[in-house]
């Protein structure tokens, strides 16, 4: 059985911030081994960011590991216009970065939204791709959002922290999300839970109170919309959300709900058709048993219609990369990983 866990802390060699489109810079680092394996840490979210544990997955004497913040989250600078807030936007940052850095050829590890970002780079740029590592694949398909947004599907699962994100229809500008007020609510026989249609209706409610002049609402939005998340995303639970978790929650809910009902790649869904551009790219898929914010069907799509593939089922694991089975799949995934 692998035990390995995490690598010991490490400090980049060499950071810095890079100017990306009009308005963007993105703040990027590099650890380990000059010589090595290049490869990308692609983060999840949209809009979470890195951190210091996410240097650790790698040993630092086999990889030159590259962390950057996508645009528009962590220690990246934006603007609030989101116009250039696009994933075509965000694979051209990664050229860029790949640019300056001067790497030929680089491997993609994606998570989660870092999964979307990974495929459609490597769609647009094979040649300069030489493998994937996909823990979590998720392509933002209507399906898929349905089942994360939509009453019928995680719903079922996790019903208490559903009616908390749900309540935002009920409350409109009245939201809170806050799960005590609306258990008591429940309580009382006269209360229904307001549902929607399509989780169009959801995302466009939560864009309207995160983009509200009222900091308040705003703050309460990006706080139900990052609670739903995290109460479904590992199979042991996560620390408790606290108010110094803010400004990533609503970069993080922002960003999502602008890309999902926005996005002209993601919307158009004509990307994810066929992978046989790059199927002769190894890609190794590493996906929780038990994941329900991107369950394994996505990633059996995948696998299937990539050739050059493989599929690592992890027992007992969740969606999250700090579920210890998965965490203990990938660096073993990630110590094995051999270029041709």
């Amino acid at each position: 059985m692998y035990t390995k866990m995490l690598y010991p802390s490490i400090e980049p060699t060499q950071a810095g911030m890079l100017k990306v489109g009009t308005f963007d810079q993105i703040y990027w680092e590099e650890c380990g081994n000059r010589l090595g394996e290049p490869i990308v840490f692609v983060h999840g979210g949209p809009g979470a960011g890195c951190s210091d544990v996410s240097r650790r997955f790698f040993n630092p004497q086999k990889y030159r590991a590259i962390l950057f913040d996508q645009r528009g989250c962590g220690r990246s600078k934006s603007s609030s216009d989101l116009s250039e807030l696009t994933l075509k936007h965000m694979v051209d940052d990664l050229e860029v970065l790949r640019n300056h850095l001067k790497i030929d050829r680089w491997i993609l590890f994606g998570g989660s939204w870092g999964t979307t970002l990974a495929l459609t780079y490597a769609k647009s740029h094979p040649t300069h791709v030489s493998g994937l590592l996909l823990r979590g694949v998720f392509t933002a398909s209507d399906s898929e959002l349905a089942w994360l947004y939509q009453e019928g599907g995680a719903s079922q699962i996790f019903p208490q922290e559903w009616s908390a994100f749900a309540e935002i229809l009920n409350q409109g500008e009245q939201f809170t999300g806050k799960v005590n007020e609306i258990e008591t609510k429940m309580m009382t026989s006269s209360y229904e839970i307001r549902i929607a249609e399509s989780w169009v209706e959801y995302l466009s409610a939560y864009l309207s109170a995160l983009q509200s002049n009222d900091l308040e609402i705003q703050g309460e939005a990006a706080f139900s919309w990052a609670n739903w998340e995290h109460s479904i995303m590992s199979v042991t639970g996560l620390p408790k959300l606290t108010p110094q978790d803010n400004e990533r929650n609503r970069s993080m809910a922002i960003q999502s709900c602008h890309l999902f009902l926005n996005d002209p790649w993601l919307r158009g869904e004509n990307g994810w058709s066929t992978f046989a551009d790059v199927e002769h790219i190894p890609c190794i898929i590493v996906q929780g048993q038990f994941d329900i914010v991107t369950p394994m069907k996505t990633a059996l799509a995948l696998h299937l219609g990539w050739k050059n593939s493989q599929l690592r089922q992890v027992q007992g694991a969740g969606h999250a990369s700090s579920d210890r089975a998965l965490m203990q799949a990938l660096i073993k995934t990630l110590d094995e990983w051999t270029t041709t």
